[in-house]
């Protein structure tokens, strides 16, 4: 039996920036949310240190939140410290005696470097049991035409890296890295268990098919990048996040897997480790519908009612200060949408100039006009509500119209069924964007 943990997605360094006031930093300069991550990861690096049998760690990539795609900047000082301080109580634990793998995430690396912020802190010496792999060596795979893996003989496993790469942003990429995962195929008849370890989604194209199908046929496949704790198959699992990094988010379940495989039969056994019930703060949408009979002197006694739930005795506390986020929904003129902002924005100024009185550490909101929803046009806003209205049909009936303007004959009822899957795809991850 060969027992591994896997997890990912730990984004050490993540702040919630908007709604947020900086005079609350806390002893080692950094947010109260983001010492929550911090506090959440030591905690679970030492759960898992004193796992009884455990062979390996696996770690799916996002270490870190930032660098990224929108931010050059490098992890703050306290989320690298973090990690190291994380590794040394886990390989101290161990007795070095337990592997730790690692393949870089989307976030906390620079890319196009072979330096990586997850080595800034220490060597590889250091920790000899510690395996991670950059989109560098990855690269350099790709260019030699070898496999990318770590096998470990005395245990009869072989892990299968993916870091995360952007292999169909550039076709020239696409196709080294099409040809190139045919050498991450495990070999035929060779009885040991096999492991793929990657970084990417299905929804938004960073997963290759190859890796998300049975095709291979990986004993098990460690999956990061969705946030989601998750089964997306018997052998492909997500295991999440370890805290909720936004509003949507909280209604997810985050924290990592503990897997074990026979060695003779390869079943797997999967138990589900929630930690999202460390956080000790109130995570809370609040909902508030708007009429036209209103005043605004009414909506904004709807507001202090749902503010006065958070005045406490002892006023703003870092650790259990309530992170909130109001949407107003209804139908509204211009007006009373500018009312409304300019309402809101005197509120939070009033809760963050009275840090005695309320417990609130992030403060935001959105106003939805319900018309926008109701309209019959294509006009800027309401695209996505109109594709999904009636996708299937809509759709199909754009194909059919175009493919008999030139004559061309191929299914439609296929390329209906690929288009809308692509379209489901890009409308889920504009959603995902928009979230904070």
């Amino acid at each position: 039996m060969v027992k591994i943990v896997h997890m990912a997605d730990t984004h050490l360094g993540y702040r919630a920036r908007r709604g947020t006031i900086n005079k609350w930093a806390i002893e080692n300069y950094s947010k109260p949310y983001e010492q929550d991550i911090y506090d959440t990861f030591l905690k679970v690096m030492m759960d898992i240190s004193k796992m009884k049998d455990l062979d390996f760690v696996v770690h799916c990539g996002d270490m870190f939140h930032q660098p990224s795609l929108y931010n050059t900047y490098p992890p703050p000082e306290p989320a690298r410290r973090t990690l190291k301080q994380g590794l040394d109580l886990f390989f101290k634990n161990t007795q070095d005696q337990v592997p730790f793998i690692y393949v870089e995430g989307n976030h906390g690396i620079f890319r196009g470097y072979e330096f990586t912020p997850f080595e800034s802190h220490f060597t590889k010496e250091a920790y000899p049991n510690l395996h991670y792999f950059k989109e560098a060596d990855l690269l350099q795979a790709m260019k030699t035409y070898k496999s990318l893996k770590l096998e470990f003989p005395d245990k009869n496993i072989c892990f299968y890296l993916f870091p995360y790469f952007e292999f169909r942003t550039v076709e020239a990429y696409k196709d080294r890295y099409d040809n190139w995962i045919e050498k991450q195929q495990p070999l035929k008849g060779k009885e040991q268990i096999n492991i793929a370890v990657a970084h990417g989604s299905d929804l938004d194209g960073t997963l290759h098919d190859k890796i998300n199908s049975e095709d291979y046929g990986y004993d098990y496949v460690a999956l990061g990048h969705e946030h989601k704790l998750r089964e997306v198959s018997k052998t492909h699992y997500y295991s999440g996040s370890l805290l909720p990094l936004n509003f949507k988010e909280v209604y997810e379940n985050q924290g990592y897997l503990i897997v074990e495989i026979a060695n003779t039969t390869k079943v797997l056994t999967v138990k589900k480790i929630f930690t999202q019930g460390f956080l000790k703060r109130i995570f809370k949408t609040i909902q508030i519908n708007i009429n036209p009979k209103q005043s605004l002197e009414d909506i904004e006694k709807l507001l202090d009612l749902e503010l006065n739930r958070f005045i406490t005795q002892e006023g703003f506390v870092s650790k259990t200060a309530a992170r909130l986020k109001f949407e107003f929904t209804g139908e509204m003129t211009f007006e009373r949408n500018w009312q409304i902002n300019e309402l809101m924005a005197r509120k939070r100024r009033d809760c963050f100039s009275q840090p005695d009185k309320y417990n609130i550490m992030q403060f935001i909101w959105k106003v939805s006009d319900i018309s926008e929803s109701l309209e019959d046009d294509l006009s800027s806003g309401i695209i996505q509500d109109y594709i999904l209205e009636r996708p299937d049909d809509e759709f199909k009936v754009f194909v059919k119209e175009k493919l008999s303007e030139d004559n061309t004959n191929y299914n439609i009822n296929k390329l209906t069924q690929f288009g809308m899957k692509a379209i489901k795809k890009a409308l889920n991850i504009m959603e995902k964007e928009k979230e904070v």
